[in-house]
């Protein structure tokens, strides 16, 4: 058995094990940003109910 190609191999696979870990680091960095994006976007397109007048304040329905 060659040492030098156990140490190579041994090496490549943390390198490989490092970068994939870097990865996903920063994927869950992006998917929390469009967390925040998407529920302040949310946030800004909530309309108050109707709690005056008849208008607006009761849903008919039949079965």
């Amino acid at each position: 058995m060659d040492v030098a190609a156990l140490a190579q191999t041994i090496l490549s696979s943390r390198t490989a094990a490092a970068y994939q870990d870097a990865q996903v680091s920063m994927l869950k960095k992006t998917m929390d940003t469009q967390k925040a994006a998407a529920s302040q976007l949310l946030e800004t397109m909530t309309l108050p109910l109707a709690t005056d007048g008849n208008l607006g304040r009761n849903v008919n329905t039949y079965a």
